[in-house]
């Protein structure tokens, strides 16, 4: 179901411990706990790039990109507001953080969501991510689906 057009909406990176940044993120982190609430609280997060997206100068979206191996980095704090959903919003910020991760020379981008977020998963696969064994701190987490993709240039 759409909601009420976004107008224009602007996608920039942006400080990841910024303001807007930090109230996306508590945004997630409140709807993750509804869906999962025995989750942990999320890591502290060193990304070497985060992108926010804003309509109306409001934040309405935020993706962040984490360096996990040479070649390879994990995309993570995926998240669009509730009322901005609908528009196609996750599928741009994920096609500008492939272009950015691709020119910063990333080959392969890793991906984690949980098995309840239907929504998550099915974009993922949309976009060309292939299921993948879960890696990392993931690895005997009976929630996680985790995904990844090749990035050509």
């Amino acid at each position: 179901m759409k909601s009420e057009p976004l107008g224009e909406v602007a996608i920039e990176a942006c400080d990841f411990a910024g303001h807007d940044m930090r109230s996306l993120l508590q945004a997630l982190e409140h709807e993750l706990f509804q869906i999962y609430p025995g989750m942990p609280k999320p890591a502290v997060l060193q990304p070497s790039l985060a992108l926010i997206a804003r309509g109306e100068a409001q934040p309405l979206g935020c993706v962040a990109l984490v360096p996990s191996a040479a070649d390879a980095a994990e995309i993570k704090r995926l998240f669009v507001t509730p009322s901005a959903r609908g528009h196609g919003l996750a599928k741009r910020l994920l096609a500008d953080l492939e272009r950015r991760a691709s020119q910063q020379g990333v080959k392969r981008l890793l991906v984690e969501t949980g098995n309840l977020q239907a929504p998550a998963i099915s974009l993922y696969q949309g976009l060309g991510y292939r299921p993948i064994a879960p890696f990392g701190p993931y690895i005997g987490n009976p929630v996680s689906c985790c995904f990844e993709k090749a990035l050509t240039r």
